[in-house]
């Protein structure tokens, strides 16, 4: 009799007296009693050693793959997208200094009264579907003067697939204007009306390339025109948009910076004053980025670190500037400081630290003031004691050859209307190279604090080349979020809407020659989607338990499969500031924030755009958000996106990673031709499916006029063209293109470029042929159930539901067995309709993702230590507390079981994750088979039904998948009886397992958890725990694995936990898990 290996903890009795040895032969009888039945109706169900035969029999193989080749050919095709980009960008940025150029600035008062413009915040915009029209009669944030404006077009607006299903309209670009801005004032009009010119190259560079998302142009005078138009997001909340603080526009106009700022806290800063203050330190502090460095020093009688761990300069990072900014915030409603405001100022000594400061910086990166070291000072004040000359001269010039040098810039910043000494303070900006502004109210703060930025780009002006293209961090693209509410993709994750943008300064050009001057025209940009980055790294290549990441010359992430932006639909402080290292658990037995030498090597290479490999790391590979987890080993694979500050990576798991099927024969050709021959694979296809919805199958480039409801109609069309010969699947996104020419916008813009047709299309040649294979292979088998009276009778008796299989094409089908009316065929035109009129959700409605559904991962890992054996799951709670999350019972109050089990096809001496095939059952029927089980094979004084004994059947994970009470189901085995955990301690004590800790970077603590216990360990009521995936039964052997209660410890590193009661604070959550020692 073959051996039996199940992935099923055994049924476990927990008393108190010794157990008798012929007890626990009994349990031995009711595992292999329950193994041989659960694994005999898994292959009744699902026919996975027919469907094993099926491979061979279709001529299938297995090749090996080679992790650098997969990189290269995803670095290609991302490359030539991104150069797509630029290339729009430089067309913007050409086109925006020929017409601010060109332009007359003399505007006749006809003019100045008749113009029109699209405004995207006050013009009248008239919706395909008057269901989506804002309500025109909340006009509570709408100023007088644009009520019953004259200058602004009506719009037509139509959803548009490729933006999200926006209201858009892709023949008009629309203008913001900030809300302290008048959008008749001189300069605010002439950025309006030049930029007109915009629409023209906007609307071309679309057609060349419609995959472009938002196209914009941000002028220094913050007016904003972007494509394609559509109304702005000010009806409901105050809008205090201005491009000229997001990070597109600052890290083009002024590179990255190192800034200290000076802080008065004298004794004359109190009130108003120090309000101010405080407002214009906030505004200075959101033109930083990432990309620089910063700290801000209080000085009255003594000069000093506002923040005192923060020595030096440190990264300008969200949660930095926030406990910058904190810090200097009073409280008790404004009475109490927690800087005390007294004494004089000594300015002397601020600045002397300041320049001290920054030079050691100078000096650590070994360059000098003629290097382009952007440095800044910037002094915020209401008095200057005199003239400062001596501390300049000592410790603000520098010689380099023959030459003096002043390495810094001094920005001014003086506070209040009734102020002494402009002339001294105006003279500190004017010799070191800066500026100095008078604020003397809240409103003039951010339109003084912005003109700091032109003096910082004056260099590059002056310098008269070709200007850099920037890209900045990860941020989210608002339109598409609950923020706005305007979009399709509300309810996605938001890690799905992250971006990158690629900015270009442009240049004042008939100003600076007109004036001999160098002023800043505006920024150019366009947003990059990073899910539109992902789909060209090739996932279903990479395949099950692989990935792709990208990681910035920061080290932090802008695409990485456990990277977290919202946690209950709140978008994190930090999301686009964490680093790689937070994220990648590298299994060296290290504690929290103690990085091992692996792991260092690997993010420095990360950093510093190195092209390598590293292979056979130990990590610790958690999935089903962090509740399961495996110790495997991956190889690394990366190297650096040209053109960019990023780094491109994939990790592949060892031992199956680095293997793919082979299709020997072309499934789209009959076997004994070469051509095309008519074969009709929508016959594949005309029953239950789903297409990954995120894998680029085939695709229009244009969506609009080929909309789809879902991925199986968009595939559909193309099945239906390949069955009649009609599509060429060879054809590239983005094909291969050098053009070795100098940019010019003659050449490379508007009409010298090819423009797209409305049907173009383009393909995955391999994966189009893997998908219809897959169709093909699996058909004979989900369509109907050829099961036997004795099979019907069994998946009865656990009241079967549903059977499945998922491939590694991102195909899954599935079939109802006893409820036909839940099954689905389709149409001739690819409509999915079920048997009946049910609106409940069927199998490929919940599990649509294939190779990335827990089940999938699980059983995958699973063959990789026992490749005879089920994996048995039920859903879980969310154990974070500070997660919101569903119940397990379903809503007739029973719970979906899941079994599943990984289809590896061997070639030789080769084998290959090809498919899942699983089945679910319901909690109730399997409860009562069990007991059924124990009465048959038990003794009669020995049963579970017995009130003084509590049997569970727990899963590869730890979790509770049977117990007579319902309540304990998905909960840790631990925690749920009187005396789990004290026969967990046996087995730690007996070394059956391993402590493994991990470490939960991303992770919220409510406030008033910190408040009562900031410094010790605790302890939540259904915690994470692990066993290892590995269960041996045996028929003459048994092998109990328990796990231990978990703990999970934390250590806040916020820095202030006193106020706002109730709030989310960020944590380093240290999980500790359990592995199991079991030999193999």
């Amino acid at each position: 009799m073959r051996c039996l290996k199940l992935c099923l903890l055994l049924a476990l009795c927990v008393f108190p007296e010794p157990v008798p040895a012929w007890k626990g032969d009994i349990v031995k009888a009711w595992a292999r009693t329950l193994g041989q039945e659960l694994w005999g109706l898994s292959e009744a169900l699902t026919k996975s050693e027919q469907i094993r035969i099926k491979y061979k029999k279709m001529n299938a193989s297995v090749k090996k793959k080679d992790g650098n080749q997969i990189l290269d050919s995803s670095l290609r095709s991302v490359s030539t997208m991104l150069t797509r980009k630029i290339k729009a960008v430089k067309c913007i940025h050409a086109t925006a200094q020929k017409l601010a150029e060109e332009f007359n600035y003399t505007i006749t008062k006809e003019e100045y009264d008749n113009f029109k413009y699209c405004s995207a915040k006050y013009s009248k915009f008239h919706y395909e579907d008057p269901a989506d029209a804002i309500d025109e009669d909340d006009d509570t944030n709408i100023p007088k003067f644009a009520k019953n404006g004259t200058n602004y077009m009506e719009i037509q607006l139509e959803r548009d697939t490729h933006f999200y299903d926006i209201n858009v309209n892709t023949n008009m670009s629309c203008v913001h204007v900030p809300t302290n801005i008048y959008y008749k004032e001189k300069e605010a009009l002439n950025a309006i009306l030049w930029s007109k010119g915009l629409n023209d190259i906007f609307i071309k560079n679309y057609k060349s390339d419609p995959s472009l998302a938002w196209q914009y142009f941000g002028s220094s005078r913050g007016i904003l025109r972007f494509f394609p138009g559509m109304p702005w997001n000010n009806r409901k909340v105050v809008d205090t948009y201005d491009c000229r603080v997001r990070p597109w526009y600052i890290e083009a106009a002024t590179c990255s910076k190192d800034v200290i700022i000076l802080f008065d806290v004298s004794g004359s800063m109190t009130g108003f004053k120090n309000y101010v203050a405080r407002r214009t330190l906030r505004s200075l502090l959101d033109t930083l980025s990432n990309n620089d460095y910063v700290n801000v020093y209080y000085f009255k009688n003594k000069a000093a670190e506002v923040v005192k761990c923060f020595k030096g300069l440190v990264q300008a990072t969200p949660e930095n500037l926030k406990t910058i900014t904190d810090t200097l915030e009073p409280t008790d409603n404004g009475k109490t400081h927690k800087v005390q405001l007294e004494g004089n100022a000594n300015l002397t000594a601020a600045y002397i630290k300041a320049f001290k400061t920054l030079e050691a910086k100078r000096t650590n990166c070994s360059v000098s003031s003629t290097q382009g070291c952007n440095q800044l000072v910037m002094v915020i004040t209401d008095y200057v004691p005199g003239n400062l000359t001596e501390v300049f001269d000592t410790y603000n010039r520098e010689t380099v050859g023959n030459e003096t040098y002043i390495p810094v810039r001094v920005f001014t910043y003086l506070i209040g209307k009734e102020v002494t000494n402009v002339r001294e303070i105006q003279w500190m900006a004017c010799l070191n190279r800066g500026y100095f502004v008078h604020i003397h109210s809240v409103e003039e703060v951010q339109q003084q604090v912005l003109k700091y930025i032109n003096v910082i780009a004056r260099p590059m002006i002056l310098a008269k080349e070709d200007p850099p293209q920037t890209w900045t961090h990860a941020n989210i693209d608002y339109t598409r979020t609950s923020l706005w509410g305007v979009s399709r993709d509300v309810k996605k994750p938001d890690e799905d809407k992250l971006v990158t943008s690629v900015a270009i300064p442009a240049f004042d050009l008939k100003y600076n020659k007109d004036n001999n001057d160098a002023m800043l025209l505006g920024v150019a940009g366009t947003d990059v989607p990073i899910d539109s980055i992902a789909k060209l790294a090739q996932p279903h290549q990479l395949g099950v338990n692989g990935y792709s990441f990208i990681v910035s010359n920061n080290g932090y992430l802008l695409l990485h499969p456990l990277l977290i932006t919202t946690i209950n639909n709140e978008l994190q402080a930090n999301y686009n500031s964490v680093d790689f290292v937070e994220v990648e658990q590298v299994d060296d037995g290290n504690g929290p924030r103690v990085l091992g030498d692996e792991i260092q090597t690997l993010r420095q290479k990360l950093v510093d755009g190195e092209d390598g490999n590293m292979s056979d790391i130990k990590v610790l590979f958690h999935y089903d958000n962090m509740r399961r987890i495996a110790r495997v080993k991956h190889d690394y694979f990366f190297n650096k996106l040209v053109g960019t500050p990023f780094s491109m990576g994939i990790s592949l798991p060892r031992g199956y990673g680095d293997t793919e099927l082979l299709l020997k024969d072309n499934p789209l050709e009959a076997k004994q031709g070469k051509e095309l021959t008519g074969i009709n694979v929508t016959d594949y296809f005309r029953f239950s499916y789903r297409v990954h919805p995120d894998w680029v199958y085939c695709k229009y480039h244009y969506l609009e006029g080929h909309e789809s409801d879902n991925a199986e109609e968009e595939i559909w069309s193309f099945l239906v063209r390949l069955s009649n010969n009609e599509i060429d699947i060879t054809k590239k996104q983005y094909p291969d293109e050098e053009d070795d020419r100098p940019f010019k916008i003659e050449t490379h813009c508007g009409d010298a470029t090819t423009q797209l047709q409305k049907d173009d299309y383009y393909c995955n040649e391999d994966l189009v042929k893997q998908l219809v294979f897959d169709a093909k292979l699996s058909a004979p088998y989900f369509q109907e159930w050829d099961s036997t009276p004795e099979q019907i009778a069994l998946a009865d008796k656990y009241n079967v539901s549903v059977r499945f299989i998922a491939t590694s094409s991102g195909l899954t089908r599935w079939h109802y067995i006893f409820d036909d009316d839940m099954n689905e065929v389709v149409d001739d035109y690819g409509n999915r309709m079920k048997m009946s009129n049910s609106t409940e959700e069927a199998f490929g409605d919940r599990y649509f993702n294939a190779i990335e559904e827990t089940w999938y991962k699980a059983a995958v890992l699973q063959h990789m230590i026992n490749s005879a054996s089920l994996v048995i799951a039920t859903p879980l709670p969310n154990l974070d507390e500070i997660i919101e999350s569903k119940v397990v019972p379903d809503k007739d109050k029973d719970i979906t079981m899941t079994a599943s089990y990984a289809i590896f096809y061997k070639d030789g001496e080769s084998e290959t994750p090809a498919s899942v095939v699983g089945f679910e059952f319901s909690f109730e029927s399997f409860q009562k088979r069990f007991f059924e089980i124990t009465k048959i094979t038990s003794d009669k004084h020995f049963s579970c039904e017995d009130h003084r004994y509590n049997c569970y059947v727990v899963d590869s994970s730890g979790y509770v998948v049977m117990s007579k009470e319902k309540e304990e189901i998905g909960k840790f085995f631990g925690v749920v009886g009187e005396h789990t955990g004290y026969v967990l301690s046996s087995f730690l004590d007996k070394k059956v397992f391993d402590h493994v800790e991990v470490f939960n970077y991303q992770a919220l603590c409510k406030n008033e958890r910190l408040q009562v216990s900031p410094s010790r360990a605790w302890s939540m009521l259904t915690p994470f725990s692990i066993v290892t995936n590995l269960m041996h039964w045996f028929l003459t052997e048994f092998i109990l694995i328990l796990a231990d209660i978990a703990n999970w410890n934390f250590s806040s590193y916020a820095s202030v936990i006193y106020d706002n009661e109730g709030r989310l604070w960020p944590i380093l959550l240290s999980i500790t898990l359990k592995i199991c020692n079991i030999p193999k």
